[in-house]
């Protein structure tokens, strides 16, 4: 499963549309800035989770279940009210959020304003839908477990060598040691694993597209460090 297909399965299939009537955008043009988003929102989302900090937050996010109801279409009003935060962990600041959208908005014709308007929406619909697959996977407790433990997270990777260090130092504090600690940890690292394998944007987009998205998003991963 990509980003694509979570945002598509989104509020039973019907998250992209609700975004349109939300934004008053027609289907097409919604498909269209969800498409030219979901390539910036992938890359800010490997960049962010390959750091310490950034995968606490990430992490954090997605066990709190704030973004359960953006996923499954319980409350679909929620989505734009819980994103700003999301979005802010995602891409690191507004600043950056915010040429993404004007670089989408070259790319679709549309207004940048309602595309900006936009992510926060989608960025609580992707991290409720990526805590939803890792719920259906059997690791939802595991992610819990590693929330509790995010505020000593970036110090514990930075001691012991960056994402793989994360989940040991964590893993060992949080479970203990012996023959259930490490298999909790190689569940941790099985999960991690598995919400690594889903942030693969799964639309095409050209050459020009990715290339501006990564010159936005260069300084992503440095900044989250700070």
């Amino acid at each position: 499963m990509t980003l694509n297909d979570i945002i598509q399965a989104a509020q039973g299939g019907q998250g992209v549309a609700n975004l349109g009537a939300q934004f008053g955008l027609t289907p097409d043009q919604t498909q269209a800035a969800t498409q030219a988003l979901m390539p910036a929102f992938s890359a800010a989302l490997q960049k962010v989770t390959s750091n310490p900090a950034g995968l606490a937050g990430v992490v954090g996010h997605l066990a709190s279940g704030v973004h359960e109801a953006s996923f499954t279409g319980a409350d679909p009003a929620a989505a734009a009210a819980n994103g700003g935060d999301a979005l802010n962990q995602i891409f690191g600041n507004s600043q950056i959020a915010s040429q993404i959208a004007a670089h989408a908005a070259k790319a679709t014709g549309l207004d940048p304003a309602t595309i900006e308007q936009m992510m926060p929406a989608m960025a609580s619909m992707l991290i409720g839908g990526l805590a939803h697959n890792l719920s259906q996977q059997g690791f939802g407790g595991v992610l819990g477990k590693l929330a509790g433990g995010a505020a000593t997270a970036e110090t514990a990777a930075s001691q012991s060598g960056g994402f793989g260090g994360l989940i040991g130092n964590l893993v060992g504090n949080l479970f203990g040691g012996g023959q259930s600690g490490q298999a909790a940890s190689s569940l941790a690292q099985a999960g991690m694993s598995a919400l690594t394998g889903m942030l693969e944007s799964g639309v095409q987009s050209s050459a020009a597209h990715q290339q501006g998205i990564g010159a936005i998003l260069g300084s992503l991963a440095g900044a989250a460090q700070r």
